[in-house]
């Protein structure tokens, strides 16, 4: 997922990320994959019945996208249009890549062969994936109006797949090279060529995540052999490093801002991570549960993943690293936003506005005030919808917002 909107607040590496359950679909199972600046979250979950089935969560609700007429379905990207890209199976049992949208899913076909399946979509409409060809080989794809082009490889016969595509139209993924080890290393796709992007010094490294910067993310093997998270841009690969005691990490997602989200290695388990400025910080689980991973993160900070159970089990999850201040100023940008296009007036947008700067101005001195505050932009929004000023789908991102932000303030305030 790649954003239109540039969203830009300092830093915070101390804030203290907050974690949302996001349910199930009636299962009990579920992941996320990917989250857009609006806050609608995909990705898959069991269904009462067992099978496996992509969704779309949005608003504190998760919707079921259901299937091309197979058994079971996934969610791997989404786009700030709403459009959902991933896989389903068919009613033959193939699997292949789908677009959902305006609540319809659309088969994206394959390259010849009998399965193909979507890994993200830009703000264009562009999607990347990965599909067989008729001749067996798995190949990366660029779908756009219609049609899928095979991406080829970096000189391999074997494999090549595309995780991740920005509003540029570039691709990143992994391809298996012409050497004889038939190593496989992270590519950048663009203009039609395709470029390796070297290793951190061992045989083996994927890209999986591009954001509209050109900065790319993934994994590599180093030359001491352990598996590393890393940020490549402008020719060079950094090593991200790991959490503390950590054996190895992979970065699964970067926003325009920069921040990176992904994994890090315990010996017998894996741990969430938020990275920027050089810093990596543990996203924490989820009461009970052991082990966590993040994949995706927006540009206001959001992060979607799933926490794992020792049963196996997994729960989506979202967490939230702005602190109140920066969540209040991105929420004031939202309410701009809405000003200028039109939805709300110059007089709604600053009574609203005054509001959401009184909070701000109170955070540190008086948490309670803050949230008192707060709680009277809620009722004015809730009172734009009820007036109909505002629909359910604009409001809700903004009481989303204010009521995760008192639950911060909340945390540390002891309020009557």
């Amino acid at each position: 997922m790649v954003s239109v909107v540039l969203v830009v607040f300092a830093p915070a590496a101390s804030a203290q990320p907050t974690i949302l359950d996001l349910g199930t679909l009636g299962g009990t199972s579920s992941i996320a994959t990917d989250i857009n600046d609006l806050g609608q979250i995909v990705g898959g979950s069991s269904t009462a019945s067992g099978a496996f089935h992509a969704f779309l969560w949005q608003n504190g609700a998760m919707t079921d996208l259901g299937t091309l007429g197979g058994v079971a379905s996934r969610a791997d990207g989404i786009n700030d249009l709403g459009q959902v890209v991933g896989f389903s199976y068919t009613a033959s049992g193939a699997g292949h890549a789908v677009l959902w949208q305006n609540g319809a899913m659309t088969d994206l076909g394959t390259l010849g062969g009998p399965f193909s399946e979507a890994r993200a979509i830009n703000n264009l409409g562009q999607v990347a994936g990965e599909s067989h060809t008729a001749s067996g080989e798995l190949h990366a794809f660029l779908w756009q109006d219609g049609a899928m082009t095979d991406l080829g490889t970096l000189g391999g016969i074997f494999e090549t797949v595309a995780f991740g595509i920005n509003d540029l139209g570039q691709v990143v993924g992994s391809s298996f090279t012409g050497a004889p080890s038939g190593e496989l290393h992270a590519f950048l796709w663009q203009n039609g060529a395709m470029m390796d992007l070297g290793t951190l010094g061992g045989p083996v490294s994927e890209a999986l995540a591009i954001n509209d910067l050109g900065q790319v993310v993934g994994d590599s093997f180093t030359a001491s052999g352990s598996d590393d998270a890393f940020v490549w841009q402008n020719g060079a690969m950094t090593d991200l490093g790991t959490l503390p005691g950590d054996i190895g990490s992979v970065a699964i997602g970067v926003n325009d801002l920069g921040q990176v989200v992904g994994l890090s290695n315990t010996a017998s388990a894996f741990e969430a991570f938020f990275w920027q400025n050089g810093a990596m910080t543990d996203l924490g689980t989820l009461p009970g549960s052991s082990s966590s991973q993040a994949r995706a993160i927006n540009n206001l900070g959001q992060i979607v993943g799933f926490s794992r159970f020792a049963s196996g089990e997994n729960a989506a999850v979202l967490w939230t690293t702005a602190t109140p201040a920066q969540a209040t100023g991105a929420l004031i940008d939202q309410v701009q936003g809405l000003v200028g296009t039109g939805v709300l007036s110059r007089g709604q947008g600053q009574s609203l506005t005054a509001k959401l700067n009184a909070a701000l101005t109170r955070m540190s001195t008086n948490p309670c005030t803050a949230i008192h505050v707060l709680n009277a932009f809620i009722n004015e929004v809730k009172g734009h919808i009820g007036a109909g000023l505002l629909t359910a789908d604009q409001g809700q991102p903004l009481l989303d917002s204010a009521t995760a932000i008192i639950a911060q303030l909340e945390a540390t305030a002891s309020c009557s």
